[in-house]
């Protein structure tokens, strides 16, 4: 068994590398600390605005699609329905404080 003397760097050798880490792995590896996930949870609705963006975004496609079809009626329901949603959307998003803003507007 070694003494802790003959353990230390003191006669400036180096230490042994017992695995050995590519420089590609070194680079992209970082400490926990930096690792730490970002806050990616989004509040209600924040959710709700990004559900009704998706409807707004579906119901222009059917109406494009019902323009294609020569569909006027169904073509002016769905653009009046993408509008209510972005409305919604934005209404949301403004919160309580910025409503009368948005509906002033």
């Amino acid at each position: 068994m070694r003494s802790p003397r003959h353990t230390t760097q003191s006669e400036g050798g180096a230490q042994l590398t017992l695995v050995s880490t590519p420089p590609v792995a070194t680079e992209t590896i970082t400490p926990a600390a930096v690792r730490r996930r970002p806050r990616t949870r989004m509040g209600r609705n924040a959710r709700m605005a990004e559900r009704l963006e998706m409807i707004a975004v579906q119901a222009e496609r059917d109406a494009a699609a019902a323009v294609m079809a020569h569909d006027d009626v169904t073509a002016r329901e769905m653009l009046e329905r993408s509008q209510a949603a972005r409305k919604a959307a934005s209404l949301l998003r403004a919160g309580p404080s910025g409503v009368r803003e948005l509906l002033a507007s």
